[in-house]
């Protein structure tokens, strides 16, 4: 009896040692950095998406650090955006890089509830809790950061470990002038690929830099 007891007892250790193991595996990001940004006029209270006089307007937004960037795809083929995804242990953290041409001072932004990282393996949606900083459903302004390349940091719940393959959507909304409402969903990618520090040699591409005179 003390035998069976102590094979039992063995096998329960051997389990728990493999799946803090398995666990190990997972190596967690830290956060991506995300300064503060000046609200330079808040939204009107009865915001309109069709009057853009009614947006918020920011200022002094964070940008993204010079490096090799990858553009995730589109299901129907283009580019979908520059993207980085930090796989934390609090939270999930999306960015989103758009560069601002040097002729183009104010730009306008939207971020849409129900957009969502899916498990491209079980289908799970996880759903996006905020954009860091900025409103969810509404336009908002950006200006005086011409030629610059803008980061939006956006937060999803912590994925578990089984998570392997990912699948961005960002879902629909209205459409207006200049703004295409439609959704879109990425193709299935390793979202290891998509990690900071990660190199994905298929799908790499440089950040345009000026000449260093000296």
């Amino acid at each position: 009896m003390n035998r069976i007891i102590m094979i039992i007892i063995a096998a329960v250790a051997m389990s728990a040692n493999c799946y803090a193991k398995k666990g190990a595996r997972i190596t967690y990001d830290e956060r991506p950095e995300n300064k503060q940004p000046v609200l330079e006029r808040p939204a009107w209270p009865n915001y309109d998406l069709h009057d853009d006089r009614s947006f918020a307007a920011f200022s002094h937004v964070q940008t993204a650090p010079d490096g090799p960037v990858w553009y995730i795809k589109a299901e129907n083929g283009g580019d979908f955006l520059p993207a980085t995804v930090y796989r934390c242990e609090d939270a999930t953290y999306v960015c989103m890089d758009y560069h601002v041409p040097k002729s183009q001072d104010w730009l306008f932004f939207r971020f849409t509830t129900g957009s969502a990282i899916i498990d491209a393996d079980t289908g799970d949606r996880y759903l996006i809790q905020c954009v860091e900083h900025f409103p969810l459903d509404q336009c908002f302004w950006v200006y005086g950061q011409a030629g610059e390349t803008l980061r939006f940091v956006m937060v999803y719940p912590p994925l578990p470990p089984s998570v392997k393959r990912i699948q961005i959507y960002e879902a629909s909304a209205e459409s207006r002038r200049w703004l295409d409402g439609t959704g879109c969903i990425t193709v299935p990618m390793d979202i290891d690929d998509l990690r900071p520090g990660k190199k994905n040699k298929e799908n790499q591409k440089w950040r345009k830099k000026g000449r260093i005179i000296r």
